[in-house]
This record gives structure tokens, C-alpha cells and sequence, in this order.
């Protein structure tokens, strides 16, 4: 549950390892976030895909997209929807970025206006909030992390509690769908790493 967790200050958001600031200064935007869906299987992606749009009309949401973190700190995006890849770098870094932040480097759930700010979760309570971003992480097993971020551009309704945890667990069959995938792929390195060692016939 990430009802009680709460946003994150500043002084925690410079809790960034030093090495991965250095990283991430070298590389511009474009290379910090790539857009690919080809290392997953059709299953795979049709899982995320289906998890993704059954996420948006959940909480009314008309566009969204699953990052996760391939070589840290750049970022990969596997599905998305309703998102071209011209307009997701303006997103991330823009009205995304505070609560893609809280999701991927705190592990809890980043609500933010359309103007990026940061929404308060007072007591676990979200009835006050009509938050246009939500980002929920997403549990892919160390070092990996991954969120499913959703864009409401004229957030409808407030959020409540049985909101959040249903996106919880569609965020958990992301999650699944991913870290499958992610396997499969390590495997498929594997096995071709192997091919390529092994002697060939003359």
C-alpha cells in the first residue's frame, strides 16, 4: 500500500547516488530516455498494453505510459497510450517530472497538478485531490525500477482510496507482465552469448 507514504522533500530528492548525477549530466535528454517495446514478447506487450488502457479508464485518464530504468539513470519506455514519442520527453520532463521522481526514486506514489506540482496526501486520504499525473511504481526487483504513469487533462473527479488500489493492482500485473519479459530477454542475451562462444563446425 502507498497510502502512507508521504511526498518527498527536498533535501530526500537529492538522496541520487553522486555517480548517477555525473551519468545522467553527461547524456543529453534523448539518450536518457529511449523508446522501445521490441525486447518483450507479443504476450507480453499485450499484457502491459490492455494493463495500461484498463488503468487510464479507471481513473479517467486519456493518456499514459510504463518507464522503467534499463541502464540507470536512463530511462526506457516499454507501452504507452495515446502518447507519441515527440511529445513524452516534454512530459517527463515537464508536468510528470515531480511525480515520476517520487515513483521511481522513493518507491511511492507521486499525485502532481497539471502544472507538475506536488499534491499533498494528507492522512491517506485523497478526496481532496483531482490530480492530473499519477504515478504508481512499479516492483521490478533490484537494481530495475519501473512506474505506469497516467495523464488526466481535465481530471474529472477526485481519487479516492478503492481508486488507488485498484491501480495497485494493475500495477502488479504490469509488474509481472515486465519482469517476465525482462527474463526472457536476459535469456535470449544468454543463449546467444553462449551461440557465439560455442565452436563452430568447419
Amino acid at each position: 500500500m502507498f497510502l502512507n507514504r508521504s511526498p518527498a522533500t527536498p533535501r530526500e530528492a537529492a538522496s541520487i547516488p553522486a555517480g548517477s548525477r555525473r551519468r545522467a549530466a553527461r547524456r543529453s535528454p534523448h539518450e536518457a530516455l529511449t523508446w522501445r517495446g521490441d525486447h518483450a514478447s507479443e504476450p507480453a506487450q499485450q499484457v502491459l498494453r490492455n494493463t495500461l488502457r484498463s488503468a487510464c479508464e479507471v481513473i479517467g485518464a486519456q493518456r499514459g505510459f510504463i518507464l522503467q530504468t534499463r541502464d540507470e539513470p536512463a530511462l526506457e519506455v516499454v507501452c504507452a497510450h495515446h502518447v507519441s514519442p515527440r511529445d513524452l520527453l516534454d512530459i517527463v520532463l515537464g508536468c510528470a517530472a515531480r511525480a515520476l521522481h517520487q515513483s521511481l526514486v522513493h518507491g511511492g506514489l507521486g499525485l502532481a497538478d497539471r502544472l507538475g506540482l506536488i499534491l499533498p496526501q494528507l492522512d491517506g486520504s485523497f478526496e481532496e485531490n483531482a490530480p492530473a499525473v499519477v504515478a504508481v511504481p512499479l516492483e521490478l526487483g533490484c537494481p530495475q525500477r519501473g512506474v505506469m504513469c497516467l495523464l488526466r487533462a481535465d481530471p474529472p473527479r477526485v481519487l479516492g482510496e478503492l481508486d488507488i488500489e485498484i491501480l495497485e493492482a494493475l500495477a502488479e500485473q504490469a509488474a509481472l507482465a515486465l519482469r517476465a519479459a525482462n527474463q526472457q530477454s536476459a535469456l535470449s542475451r544468454l543463449a546467444a552469448s553462449l551461440h557465439a562462444l560455442s565452436p563452430q563446425p568447419a
